[in-house]
């Protein structure tokens, strides 16, 4: 009968090696996986957040816009009531509710640009006529027919204005 041949010492040694790296690649390959999926859990909980951050992002104004939804229906039933109903009252009451939306507005970070009598700057105006005084600086903002407005610095509209072109310009 053949006899049985027993590994050397080397072959034991290599065969040792091959066993702890076989059990470290496992190890590493778990790890990955853990991280893999912990991972997707954080991007989908992002995800998650990002979607509820946007569902929720205008609480806050919208709690500070209903004093004001409390003044126009205020003021549509105080009209109502009215037997001698003059424009001056309505007005008033207009103007009124106007303020208390601008400081609601402006405490939310809006600016109006300014526009008359500026130089004309196509970042912040809409030039939608001209008009040709000799008199007056090219270019300039003669008149706004729409007031513009930045949002924390971001312009939200332009001014639409008619600008000066002199003769000499053209």
């Amino acid at each position: 009968m053949p006899e049985k041949k027993q590994p050397n010492k080397e072959e034991k040694n290599s065969l040792k090696p091959e066993k702890e790296e076989s059990e470290e690649l496992n190890n590493l390959k778990d790890s990955m996986q853990r991280l893999q999926a912990e991972f997707e859990n954080s991007r989908k909980r992002l995800e998650r957040e990002k979607q509820e951050f946007a569902l929720f992002a205008n609480t806050e104004l919208i709690k500070k816009l209903l004093p004001l939804l409390d003044s126009i229906e205020a003021a549509k039933e105080h009209f109502e009531k009215q037997e001698n109903f003059s424009g001056k009252d309505c007005a008033n009451g207009l103007e009124l509710i106007k303020k208390q939306l601008l400081e609601i507005l402006i405490s939310e970070g809006l600016k109006r640009t300014k526009a008359v009598g500026k130089k004309f700057d196509p970042l912040l105006h809409d030039a939608v006529t001209e008009d040709c005084e000799e008199e007056k600086e090219n270019e300039i903002v003669l008149e706004e027919f729409q007031k513009g407005y930045t949002l924390k610095e971001k312009l939200l509209r332009p001014a639409k204005v008619k600008i000066n072109k002199s003769k000499k310009s053209l």
